[in-house]
């Protein structure tokens, strides 16, 4: 359902519903829903659900499978619809103005990502069932939203130190950082040998020296160096042994498909980890984010109680 609705460049910036419905050739337009004194009409729903129902009836899902989606998209793109009529009268309802160079702006910062010409861009748009006019509409929506939440919803939102640190302290475990070992191989194919090489190291024999005088494996000559790992893609019994150990150690002799082996930590290493400092600005910003959502819901909700909404499809 996800791959289905998942479009290219033009699902909407600001908030990100996915829709579809049903669309006839030859449709006669009519009112399916009113929106204080505006309307949306069954023309404008079949033009935003036309993309989605491609890819629905391409989906390979049951005619029945296919059926239940399309009247639980049809009811969301519905909503979408429903939620933009009213956020643009709220732009109006504010003298919120978006110029032709803004929008100028805009399609030439997708084309420029997506490196497209003005050709080719036109011609993924046709693809969509949009065109160049239908789609610089459809940015102007988008930046008259962003606005419209600018003024109405960010200045409500507050993020304190004391949030960010709570966010650090749940998602520790992201932060902390994925432990990879820095690991060291003596290979031997033989078990007795491989036991009395175990009772060297035993005895603090230098492993990189024991290493390069008896590994049968083709890094014996750079001491048995294998390099950095995450061993969670290890075999449970490697696995199981190597995370019990801490840097200077050595395993026990492991029989392995090559042969008989000893692994010893080099080093353990966190990539990835980040303190408090230098982790701050990222949970700041989630948390931005999260509350910009939050109050956009809230403030649309309201939107919605009070204005006059009748649906018709």
């Amino acid at each position: 359902m996800k791959k289905i609705m998942n479009r290219l460049v033009f699902s909407l910036a600001i908030i990100s519903f996915s829709f579809c419905g049903s669309v006839s050739a030859d449709v006669v337009d009519r009112i399916v829903a009113i929106v204080n004194n505006d309307i949306v009409t069954l023309v404008q729903l079949n033009k935003e659900s036309l993309p989605y129902i491609k890819n629905i009836e391409a989906s390979g899902y049951s005619d029945e499978k296919k059926q239940e989606m399309m009247q639980d998209i049809t009811k969301k793109i519905l909503n979408r619809l429903v939620d933009s009529s009213l956020t643009q009268q709220e732009a109006k309802k504010y003298n919120i103005m978006v110029s032709d160079a803004e929008i100028d702006n805009a399609v030439e910062n997708l084309k420029k990502e997506k490196a497209l010409t003005l050709e080719e861009l036109e011609k993924a748009l046709g693809q969509e069932g949009l065109t160049l006019t239908e789609y610089r509409e459809t940015i102007k929506k988008q930046i008259l939203q962003a606005r419209l939440i600018n003024y109405a919803v960010k200045s409500k939102v507050v993020i304190t130190e004391s949030d960010i640190k709570k966010r650090y302290e749940i998602d520790a475990d992201q932060y902390s950082g994925k432990k990879k070992y820095h690991l060291r191989n003596i290979l031997m194919d033989n078990e007795d040998e491989i036991k009395k090489i175990k009772k060297q190291l035993d005895e603090n024999k230098e492993f990189i020296l024991l290493a390069k005088q008896y590994s049968i494996a083709p890094n014996a000559s750079d001491g048995g160096d294998l390099g950095i790992f995450d061993i969670h893609n290890f075999s449970e019994a490697i696995k199981e042994r190597i995370s019990r150990l801490t840097k200077g150690e050595h395993t026990d002799f492991i029989s392995t498909a090559q042969g008989f082996q000893i692994f010893y930590i080099q080093d353990i290493v966190l990539e990835g980890r980040k303190t408090y400092e230098q982790a701050h600005d990222e949970i700041r910003g989630i948390l931005y984010r999260e509350q910009v959502e939050k109050q956009f819901k809230t403030w649309l909700e309201s939107l919605k109680k009070n204005a006059h909404i009748k649906i018709m499809l």
